[in-house]
């Protein structure tokens, strides 16, 4: 039982350790209560198990965060041009000035509590080299901002990283962040937190790039804020790593503001790909839209749990909510389940779907047909059911690269 184990058994984990730590980092007073009550809900919280809906179908019962040692030393490598005003950079940076120092201090652990959960809690307590990236009223990023996390050490066969990343987008203002998630192929676990206040008409882009090492579990949830006029969209791309969980939530509170989550998953040998969104429109006339798609080959696994919520305070909102899964082999397996909860009768269109199958053989004779072979005509087929999210604006940094990158691990994938 979690509620039993002993500072021995918690290790890094335990409150002692991660106080002392930040305490040697020189933090405020405000954080380092923050990571010991982060610490405290990690040794009192359980890990989650099938039991819980959003874990059905990923089973970690025989898996302990413990077993994984913190790299002290990870810190993201942040790149960026900030207008006068703003920020990108560490959070450790941010708290040396003033103002962004106090503006950290009222946003962070504002949008996911750091007891929620167990791998949110460890991630309140661990975290280093978190990223703090401030859009001021009005001001615009000329270009994206980049976070490469680079995770796993050679000498280091159990390790374990806590990105964690903060988003205030001012009023008016404009932001788009890409984060580039590498890792080596040794054990690695990653536990990511990503919060997003996006203010009144402020328009946020966030894209995930993962490509993490074969060996490398991630656990990340990204959780948006979203005031009235604002939009907030978010894409993710994951090709890489062994298990991928997301939680993606968007808490749709002003009037008007839109929420957009994109995903592709591209699996092969034993890879598990596990999306969870939740779009709750309390604002009226609100908007959503998630689109996720995964074709799996070998022995892989995709799944989807999705609940658009529309409050009794949203009227006049509209959401949709997609997933499509492609199977290339017969070992592969994909589970959906997309739900709606309409709290008011006052909706312009709330829709959902999913679908599961195989190519569509005669597709795939007609273009063997022409002189291709199966696995040139899979890329072609593959490259065009992808189309829909890769051609999105969410995705439009990176298009050319992820098809491209899309068509190179179906050439090597086991069919």
């Amino acid at each position: 039982m979690a509620d039993a184990m002993t500072t021995a058994d918690l290790g890094a984990y335990a409150e002692a350790p991660v106080s002392a730590a930040a305490a040697g980092r020189n933090e405020p007073t405000w954080l380092v209560r923050s990571r010991e009550e982060g610490a405290r809900a990690f040794a009192a919280t359980p890990m989650p198990t099938p039991a819980l809906r959003p874990w059905k179908y990923t089973d970690l019962s025989k898996h302990a965060i413990e077993e994984f040692v913190p790299d002290a030393s990870f810190a993201p490598v942040v790149a960026s041009s900030a207008p006068t005003g703003g920020f990108a950079g560490t959070i450790a940076d941010a708290l040396r000035d003033a103002a962004q120092a106090a503006a950290v201090e009222a946003a962070l652990g504002s949008v996911v509590q750091g007891t929620e959960s167990k791998f949110v809690a460890a991630n309140a307590a661990q975290w280093t080299g978190g990223v703090f990236v401030h859009a001021p009223r009005g001001g615009v990023f000329a270009t994206p901002v980049t976070v490469d996390v680079n995770g796993g050490t050679a000498d280091q066969p159990m390790g374990a990283i806590f990105p964690r990343v903060l988003v205030v987008a001012e009023a008016n203002s404009e932001v788009t962040i890409i984060v580039k998630n590498r890792s080596l192929d040794t054990p690695l676990l990653v536990s990511g937190v990503f919060e997003i206040v996006a203010h009144e008409d402020s328009r946020v882009r966030v894209l995930f790039d993962g490509d993490w090492g074969t060996n490398t579990w991630e656990f990340t949830t990204v959780r948006s804020r979203l005031a009235k006029g604002s939009d907030v969209q978010i894409a993710s791309l994951a090709i890489g790593g062994h298990l991928l969980k997301q939680h993606i939530e968007a808490l749709i509170e002003g009037e008007g503001a839109n929420s957009l989550i994109r995903g592709i998953a591209l699996g092969d040998a034993d890879q598990h790909f596990d999306f969870v969104t939740l779009q709750d429109h309390m604002g009226k006339k609100s908007t959503s839209d998630v689109e996720i798609k995964a074709a799996l080959a070998g022995a892989s696994r995709s799944v989807y749990y999705g609940i658009t919520r529309v409050e009794t305070t949203a009227g006049g909102s509209a959401a949709n909510q997609e997933n499509r899964n492609l199977l290339l082999s017969d070992r592969a397996k994909a589970d959906s389940d997309p739900v709606l909860e309409i709290l008011t009768a006052d909706v312009i269109r709330c829709g959902h779907g999913a679908t599961v199958g195989p190519v569509d053989p005669e597709a795939e004779f007609y273009l063997q047909s022409r002189g291709l072979d199966r696995r040139s005509a899979l890329k072609l087929l593959v490259g065009g059911f992808f189309a829909s999210v890769i051609n999105d604006a969410a995705f439009e940094a990176l298009a050319e690269d992820m098809l491209e990158r899309v068509q190179v691990k179906i050439a090597n994938a086991d069919l």
